[in-house]
């Protein structure tokens, strides 16, 4: 049995990683996601995986030893930072651990930082470390000095489930010229998106659809209606399916700081949408010129936009680029086949 941990008690991208890996490999492995109570459980119960969810207040050593010595598992499998280092110091080597690496926030190139010196320090009980971009290895200070096996493994994807979820019927009209979809915190910059829109010259005749919820909505919704812009930029908060909201836009906007693999642009880019983004983490291995722009300010932000609505023969190559391009990360079986190797060599 694997022992999937994690920190969050929302459904995001590391979620959406877990639960792909519990039903692709279903079959093959008994699994428990263990996490806090709130809004993971009502996806987890809408997607039928409830019956494997273990709540609890929160995340903690005592909570992770309580669950190994209940459930005995054969590899607890942790999913962010917060848990690898937890589930590190809870089982000291008694238990193999995989810490799998969803991003790369900005401390991981601090030495100083209390969370890169204590992720160093949990090291050396960990069996395995899985990231999804090169970019998170590259970028941690301590990288030469870890002490297990590391993977780049990037996220399981399907091109067939987007297309699927997609073709749903929206229950309203949703077009829009430009999307964002993401949490809205620091990470996924979402003010950053809004002053990009804001900036462009003919966004009085544009719509854009913001898809998420976090903690910078207030700020984000103060901004939108103090700066003139509530006509053009419509908040569509948390969306059980997103893919319809990409379906019925022109370009996916993607402005985040930093970023571990960078699905959204997948998905976007399967439904043959253009992605406007800032290259960071796993994007740059993503987005080419094929299928969207990378940008590094607000000037290039706008530019390139504007040169993709003003130009049908841009948008018409970049929209068929991103399809193709989109294909080549089509790897849910191999993935699950990977991931299976490696719970196998640990147990």
């Amino acid at each position: 049995m694997i022992l999937h941990v994690i920190k969050s008690n929302i459904y995001s991208g590391a979620e959406n990683v877990v639960c792909q890996i519990i039903k692709g490999l279903s079959g093959r492995e008994e699994f428990v996601y263990m996490a806090p109570h709130g809004p993971i459980e009502d996806k987890l119960r809408s997607i039928g995986l409830i019956n494997c969810y273990r709540g609890i207040d929160k995340l903690s050593v005592y909570e992770i030893k309580k669950a190994v010595e209940e459930l005995h598992p054969d590899v607890v499998h942790a999913h962010d930072f917060t848990a690898s280092v937890l589930c590190g110091i809870a089982l000291k080597g008694k238990v193999p651990v995989i810490s799998h690496l969803h991003c790369n926030p900005l401390w991981l190139k601090n030495p100083l930082h209390p969370k890169s010196f204590s992720y160093y320090f949990a090291n050396k009980w960990y069996a395995h470390i899985i990231t999804v971009s090169d970019s998170i290895a590259e970028e941690y200070c301590y990288a030469s000095k870890l002490k297990c096996p590391i993977t780049t493994m990037g996220n399981p994807f399907s091109t067939e489930a987007v297309l699927k979820a997609a073709s749903e019927e929206p229950d309203s009209d949703i077009n829009s010229d430009l999307l964002y979809v993401g949490r809205f915190n620091q990470a996924k910059n979402p003010l950053g998106a809004i002053k990009i829109f804001e900036s462009l010259p003919d966004k009085d005749s544009l719509i854009f659809r913001m898809v998420g919820n976090g903690e910078l909505l207030d700020e984000c919704k103060e901004y939108v209606s103090s700066h003139g812009l509530s006509d053009q930029i419509i908040f569509e908060g948390y969306q059980e399916n997103v893919y319809k909201y990409m379906n019925k836009t022109k370009v996916l906007l993607m402005p985040s700081i930093f970023e571990g693999f960078g699905l959204v642009a997948l998905e976007a880019m399967t439904l043959g949408k253009p992605v406007v983004c800032s290259g960071v983490g796993g994007l740059i291995d993503i987005v080419n010129d094929s299928c969207g722009y990378i940008c590094n300010d607000i000037k290039s932000y706008g530019d390139s936009i504007s040169e993709i609505f003003r130009d049908a023969s841009i948008y018409s190559s970049k929209s068929e680029g991103a399809i193709r391009q989109a294909q080549v990360f089509d790897n849910s079986n191999a993935y699950c086949d990977q991931l299976y190797g490696i719970y196998q060599n640990l147990k």
